[in-house]
């Protein structure tokens, strides 16, 4: 069974933004691992994932984004997570990461803007 999962990198100055796409499950975890080890150098930028265009998500999902996110963290690395589907949001808020991962609504947010 083929997931249905796409990362599209957009840069802008203060930003390498992540937008994911589709399932961010067990089949596409080790997929988007080998992508986020691109960006794991620190840079002053901030490392952005923008989930809302995520359907589904999986605890090997957000194992994968909680891994990026002490990633950015061991190299002091800015690390934000704009929030996905209702399905996306409820894993987060029952595992407790969206209190520990700085989530917000657009990657804007993110940056200081609105």
């Amino acid at each position: 069974m083929q997931s249905h999962f796409r990362v599209e990198v957009q840069k802008t100055e203060h930003a390498t933004v992540l937008v994911v796409s589709g399932e961010l499950d067990l089949a596409a975890s080790p997929e988007f691992e080998e992508i986020l080890e691109q960006f794991d150098g620190a840079g002053p930028e901030m490392l952005i994932l923008d989930l809302r265009e995520v359907e589904f998500m999986d605890s090997a999902g957000l194992a994968t984004v909680v891994k990026a996110h002490q990633s950015a963290h061991t190299v002091g690395r800015p690390f934000g997570v704009v929030n996905g589907s209702a399905q996306v949001r409820r894993l987060m808020n029952l595992t407790g990461m969206d209190e520990r991962l700085t989530v917000a609504h657009t990657p804007e947010e993110l940056l200081g803007g609105d």
